[in-house]
Order: structure tokens, then C-alpha cells, then sequence
């Protein structure tokens, strides 16, 4: 047995000649600024998980634009200049890798393991279910299906209720969204009985997927406690249950986008619990921004009256034009859809201040990154490159005068038409605003989403006599663990009352 002993032992010394060789790492003339923080090993892991925009932001303040910081073992280079974002968003999967960390990500949250998982391949196949006369179809579902969320007709119309705008919020939203992709009780969107049963049905899968998001973050980053490990299995197979492939195949109305990611992952040659994982993996994929940025965008409505007033005055206009004068939501086209510019001005704006996600990709070769500035930069192999477009752009005092400020009319110029002309360093910006990233991995159901987004407000505020329970209240800072992970989340509840209008 000696001979394994010391393979053991040369093991050992191994792993320790490479950790000491990592830990000794310093900065070459030709890379970015190094920052491995005062712990060995751990370096900034503590305060990038806890506020990484305060901590991002510090170190922007310390090196500049670009910037390499330890954290947990793994060099991370920080690049914070929207005008060289295309370096790194259109450069060859050959050098930078987005692949290879979703696999970690799907792993640790959803216990998904996917061979052979390309995701170029994975949105090019299913980018066209999302869009063109696809893109129509799941439009009328989604509205449909909101309405048999939000005007359930045996509640009693003219009674004030009060709940938290957020539950409100993200509830209606995943729950018509998982409606409109997973399927319905019955093809009938009209039946009293069938749509009864989605209510109770998607508000089951809602409450699991709600506590099985509130410890996502903390799975993602291989944090989670013991008792939490327990409950967030707990919350996984019982979505396993509800999503699985055999009761999915059953539903009624299922979406293209749906049976085409089902054949997807048998061609992959998974076998159907593993379809089931992916299946809860996507349920959180497509459903866990759109409720957070109704959420925003109605707080900042009902906190600025002129931007209320001017959204709903945009919405009585193009009804009034398209003789819709009922406000029937299931009435509203992908023309007018489209012709809310204020609206559209609103959310963008909204967006701009709430959507933090990270846009990653590993290093797979050493490589030169070129900046706009003609600045040039070697990455290492096996480093992460990260950009955060929440500072900049989105955030950048350079680029938006008072960015911490709502101002709904933002992205409009003068005549009403969209504003595209933002500038930094005096230089005309393709990149002003990411909230659904951009390149190679620009989301492919950002139509979808708007859609959506624009017909849940629209038929909130149009069915429902909706206002603050406390008009003063202060708009909620963020839960700062959700930082790279999409749309931010509140980190209080807001309540609010609301009744049913006399149609």
C-alpha cells in the first residue's frame, strides 16, 4: 500500500505548488490592474457576494475601466466601458466562453446537467418559437391568461383589498407567463370551470417557485446552510412533481416554444427526470424578471403622477384611435403594442435603473483584449471576464444626467419619437442601455417579455382603481445578493390597495 500513500502525498504537494503558485500571482506590464484583496484564496469573494455594485463601483473609483480582483481562488477581470463592450460581446466562443459558467450555474441551482450543452445552438433552435407568428400566438395567450389571473369574476367587484405590490407583481406574472408556455386545464381560455382550476394550479406553482427563488442566490454561489439545503430540496421535487414530463405532456394549449425545448432535450439524450430538472430550470429562465420589472415600473408610476398620467393618457389615446373604447386588453394588437412610445420610454427607464445582470465568459486561451481607446490588455487563460452594464451604462452620471432619478420621458425626444443618441467621452454610445445584454447572448424572448409586461400594465391599470396604501412611502432599496442574477428585487414589500373599476 506504500505506493498509494505516496501517490497520495505526491497528490498533495501537487495541489500545493499550484495553489502557492496562484497565490503568488502579480500583474504583468501588459494586464489590467490586480487587486487580490487583503485573505489569500478569498481575496473580494465576501464583499462582491454581499453589494457587488457598492464594491465594483469602489474598485472602478481605484483602477479605472478595467480591472482584475481575486475572489474564491478565481481571477475575475471587470471591464466597466460600454464602448468596448463589443470586444468582448461579438468575440469567438473559441477564446471567450459564456458556455462553460452557465453549466456551473445550472448545476448548483437546478441540479441540471446537460451533455454536450451548447447555448448558441440552444437559442438559435429555439429563438424562432419565440418570435414572428409564434411571437403573435403567445401574445393572445398571455393575455387570456392574465385576465383569468387578475379578473377572477367570483371576487366582488367595488371591495378595496390591499397586498404587497411585489407578491402581486411577480404572482401575476409568472403565473400567466408559466399559463401561456406550460399549458392551460383546457384548450377553452373562455371556460368558467377550466380557468378555476389554472387559478388554483398556477397559484400552486407559483408559491413553491417563490420559495424555491428565495434561495437560488445563495445556491449559485455555494452558500447555503445546512436547514437551507434541506428546504431548497424540499422545494425542488416538489416542482419535479408538478413539472414533470408526463403531466406536461397532458396539458392543453401547450406553447411551441415548450414541445420544441422538450424535443431539444431528448435529443440531447436525457432521460425524463432529467427533462423535468430543466423543465423547473426554464420555468425560472423565463419567468423570473418580467414580475420584478412590472413591480418597478408600477411603484415608479404611482410615486410620479406625471408619468402615470402621461402613460395612461398614451393608453385612452390609441384605444380612442382604434375604436377599442372598451379597454379590453385581449383586443390590443402587436400595432399597438407597438405604438406605446411612452410607455415604452417608462420601462426603458425602469429597466435602466432596475436590471443588473453580469454578462460572463470565461477565458479558454491566453488572449489580447482591445479596447475603444486603443488600449490593449492580455487576459490568461482560465480567468473569468465579466462586464456589468448597471454601472455603466445604466448607472453613469456621464451618460445620464441625475441616473439615479426616474424620469419616464427619458428615452423620448422632443417629437415623441425614441431617443437613441446617449454619448460618453464625447463619443456616441451603441451600448446605452443592456437590461437583456446584448451580442451573441442578447435574450431571445425580449419581445415576448415586453408584450407581456406592457399587457399586465395595461390591464392592471385599466380594470383595477390602483394607489399606494401610504403615498409616502419610500421607494425599497434592492436586495443587494440579486446583483448579476437579472432584475433586482425589493428589499421590503410595498403595500398597496386596489378594487375593481365599473365597466
Amino acid at each position: 500500500m506504500g505506493w498509494f500513500f505516496a501517490a497520495v502525498l505526491l497528490g498533495v504537494l501537487l495541489l500545493g505548488l499550484l495553489l502557492t503558485h496562484r497565490l503568488r500571482r502579480s500583474r504583468r506590464p501588459d494586464e489590467p490592474p490586480l487587486d487580490k484583496g487583503l485573505i489569500p484564496w478569498l481575496g473580494h469573494a465576501l464583499e462582491f457576494g454581499q453589494d457587488a455594485a457598492s464594491f465594483l463601483s469602489d474598485m472602478q473609483k481605484k483602477h479605472g475601466d478595467i480591472f482584475t480582483i481575486q475572489a474564491a481562488g478565481k481571477f475575475v477581470t471587470v471591464l466597466l466601458d460600454p464602448r468596448s463592450y463589443d470586444a468582448v460581446l461579438w468575440e469567438s466562443s473559441s477564446k471567450l466562453d459564456f458556455g462553460q459558467y452557465a453549466r456551473i450555474l445550472m448545476d448548483r441551482m437546478f441540479d441540471v446537467q446537460l451533455p454536450d450543452y451548447d447555448p448558441k445552438k440552444e437559442k438559435a433552435m429555439l429563438k424562432t418559437t419565440l418570435q414572428n407568428k409564434n411571437l403573435t400566438t403567445l401574445t393572445q395567450a398571455v393575455s387570456f391568461n392574465l385576465r383569468t389571473i387578475l379578473l377572477d369574476s367570483s371576487k366582488v367587484h367595488g371591495q378595496w383589498e390591499e397586498e404587497g405590490l411585489f407578491h402581486l407583481s411577480y404572482s401575476t406574472m409568472l403565473r400567466a407567463g408559466y399559463l401561456t408556455l406550460y399549458g392551460n386545464e383546457s384548450k377553452n381560455y373562455e371556460d368558467v370551470s377550466s380557468q378555476a382550476k389554472d387559478r388554483a394550479h398556477s397559484l400552486e406553482v407559483y408559491q413553491r417557485f417563490y420559495e424555491l427563488d428565495r434561495l437560488l442566490m445563495k445556491a449559485a454561489r455555494s452558500n447555503l446552510t445546512t436547514a437551507e439545503r434541506k428546504k431548497i430540496t424540499i422545494c425542488k421535487q416538489d416542482l419535479w412533481k408538478i413539472l414533470s414530463v408526463e403531466k406536461l405532456n397532458s396539458r392543453a394549449n401547450r406553447s411551441v416554444w415548450l414541445d420544441s425545448y422538450k424535443q431539444h432535450l431528448v435529443d440531447l439524450g436525457l432521460d425524463e427526470d432529467m427533462q423535468t430538472k430543466a423543465m423547473v430550470l426554464q420555468l425560472w429562465s423565463t419567468q423570473n424578471n418580467a414580475g420584478p420589472a412590472v413591480f418597478w415600473l408600477l411603484l415608479f408610476l404611482l410615486k410620479y403622477p406625471s408619468a402615470m398620467a402621461a402613460v395612461q393618457g398614451e393608453m385612452e389615446k390609441i384605444l380612442k384611435s382604434k375604436n377599442r373604447a372598451t379597454g379590453k386588453v385581449d383586443w390590443i394588437s402587436q400595432e399597438i403594442l407597438d405604438g406605446m412610445h411612452i410607455f415604452d420610454s417608462a420601462l426603458k427607464e425602469t429597466l435602466r435603473m432596475t436590471a443588473a445582470p453580469f454578462i460572463s465568459r470565461e477565458v479558454l486561451q491566453d488572449m489580447s483584449l482591445k479596447l475603444a481607446d486603443g488600449r490593449e490588455y492580455h487576459l490568461r487563460k482560465g480567468d473569468r471576464l465579466c462586464l456589468f452594464p448597471f454601472i455603466s451604462p445604466q448607472m453613469d452620471p456621464e451618460i445620464y444626467e441625475e441616473p439615479e432619478v426616474f424620469k419616464y420621458d427619458r428615452f423620448l425626444n422632443s417629437d415623441g419619437t425614441e431617443k437613441t443618441d446617449f454619448y460618453k467621452g464625447g463619443q456616441k454610445l451603441k451600448y446605452y442601455t443592456m437590461p437583456w445584454g446584448g451580442g451573441l447572448n442578447v435574450c431571445i424572448g425580449k419581445d415576448f417579455a415586453i408584450n407581456s409586461i406592457k399587457l399586465c400594465v395595461f390591464l392592471l391599470l385599466s380594470s383595477l382603481d390602483l394607489e399606494l396604501k401610504d403615498p409616502k412611502a419610500e421607494i425599497p432599496g434592492f436586495d443587494k445578493e440579486r446583483y448579476g442574477f437579472g432584475m433586482l428585487q425589493p428589499d421590503k414589500e410595498v403595500i398597496v390597495r386596489y378594487k375593481r373599476k365599473d365597466q
